[in-house]
């Protein structure tokens, strides 16, 4: 059983959920996954939060509901009003907020209102992050001199590229095929001035076999990460 020294990160999309349970010294204790409907997933993740009194619980949701503020321009009373400013976003979302003193900005998203409040009922020490923050972090820890890091989640592409510590791109697009997920790939490597051959194409999580494929000839080469 989970005890208060154990930590859990769970990821969630519009497709299901995973979640990895961590001892004290970082060992993968259990891990869990369904495809089910995001507000489902919140009820079926209901007994493992509480059979355990983790130390932190990490949630990762896959949202373009996203931007970055310049750290000497944010103004926390204006969360919603950065986001409104380039997505649409339903009255129930909730407008949550990152400092990222490394990247000398502040991360404003939004979460569901439904997920946030479904989860921060659960546990006290839960901390929620879009999926992007994620990427930017395994942006960190390679050391290619052009770095451009994906994830595929349901419907949807998550690209951020930087030029050693230098975030050049953070966005996210609707990907619903292929065609459409390699167009978005190679127009931001083309938008940030990367040379394709010399530049390898990390993925965090699943690769589309097909997608590998293709993209492959185009790509020094293309690397899973976690």
């Amino acid at each position: 059983m989970p005890g208060p020294q154990h930590r859990i990160t769970i990821q969630l999309d519009l497709s299901g959920y995973s979640f990895i349970i961590y001892d004290r010294n970082g060992t993968a204790l259990s891990e869990g996954n369904r495809p089910c409907p995001v507000d489902l997933a919140v009820k079926e993740l209901e007994p493992v939060l509480r059979k355990g009194q983790f130390s932190s619980v990490s949630v990762y949701y896959a949202t373009w509901k996203y931007t970055l503020v310049p750290s000497v321009h944010y103004e926390k009373d204006h969360q919603r009003g950065y986001l409104t400013g380039v997505r649409d976003l339903l009255e129930d979302d909730v407008a949550l907020s990152l400092d990222m003193p490394a990247r000398k900005a502040v991360m404003v998203f939004a979460m569901p209102g439904a997920v946030y409040r479904g989860i921060s009922a659960l546990s006290r020490n839960v901390r929620f992050y879009p999926l992007s923050h994620l990427l930017m972090d395994r942006l960190s820890m390679l050391e290619d001199n052009n770095r451009i890091v994906v994830s595929f989640s349901e419907g949807m592409l998550h690209i951020v590229a930087a030029e050693r510590e230098r975030l050049l791109f953070a966005n996210s697009f609707p990907s619903a095929d292929l065609a459409t997920a390699e167009y978005f790939i190679l127009s931001v490597t083309k938008e940030v001035m990367f040379n394709p051959e010399h530049t390898v194409l990390y993925v965090y999580g699943q690769i589309p076999g097909q997608i590998k494929m293709d993209i492959s000839r185009y790509f020094a080469g293309v690397r899973n990460i976690q």
